[in-house]
């Protein structure tokens, strides 16, 4: 046979095209869709505890999540971490084939059923749910090339324009910013707040602070933190 193709070397080619031909049309159709999933969906429960020490995490919040877990449908196992900034993650894992939808509503009516004994700092938090993995699958930085902007700038610019688009994407699970915002910190001079009619000294600010100050303003120091990306 190999023969038969040295000797007639035009209709050698004719069959190679034939068959590469053949092999691009049929590409979109094979049933990849069919293919068992190999990879064991995960689910990722994270919170805050501000102030509290990793041991005061542990049984106060994490305890108390990790035993009702236990009894969720489908579950291999769960991981959990805390670090001293009081932020705590818990990584569970599922069989294979499981329906992550349903994984999740599971794990959120387990969530609720303790949320009553959870500390008030942590509940004020908030306890999320996303169907993603612990894990980072991609880093983006952000710089400014002509230096115009520094790193709170970005932080900020990140935040408002970028991370929403992000979340939005198909397939993205969990996007998690590594820089902070631009703030704003007030200090009142208790003298002068003495004879102001306000309950709340936040409510006496504009929405939208503008260049000029008002009498309150001119008793405060305006500092923006610095933060890293």
């Amino acid at each position: 046979m190999a023969q038969f193709f040295i000797s007639r070397p035009i209709l050698a080619w004719v069959f190679a095209l034939f068959i590469s031909i053949a092999g691009i049309i049929a590409l979109p159709f094979l049933p990849i869709a069919q293919y068992p999933k190999v990879a064991p969906p995960q689910l990722t429960i994270s919170t805050a505890y501000p102030g509290a020490s990793p041991q005061e995490i542990y049984q106060g919040v994490t305890r108390l999540i990790e035993e009702e877990l236990n009894g969720v449908s489908g579950m291999m196992y769960f991981e959990s971490t805390s670090d001293t900034s009081g932020a705590v993650s818990i990584n569970a894992t599922f069989e294979a084939g499981t329906d992550i939808d349903q994984a999740s509503v599971d794990v959120q009516n387990a969530i609720r059923r303790v949320e009553s004994r959870l500390p008030s700092a942590v509940t004020s938090q908030g306890v999320t749910v996303e169907e993603a993995a612990s894990g980072f699958l991609m880093m983006v930085t952000l710089t400014s090339t002509d230096g115009r902007m520094d790193e709170v700038a970005l932080g900020d610019y990140l935040n408002r324009n970028v991370l929403g688009e992000i979340r939005r994407l198909d397939g993205v699970g969990r996007a998690q910013m590594f820089a902070a915002q631009r703030a704003m910190r007030v200090w009142i001079d208790p003298t002068r707040w003495s004879g102001s009619t306000s309950r709340h000294p936040i409510s006496t600010l504009p929405s939208r602070p503008r260049m000029h100050r008002s009498r309150l303003a001119r008793s405060a120091q305006l500092r923006t933190p610095s933060a890293r990306i």
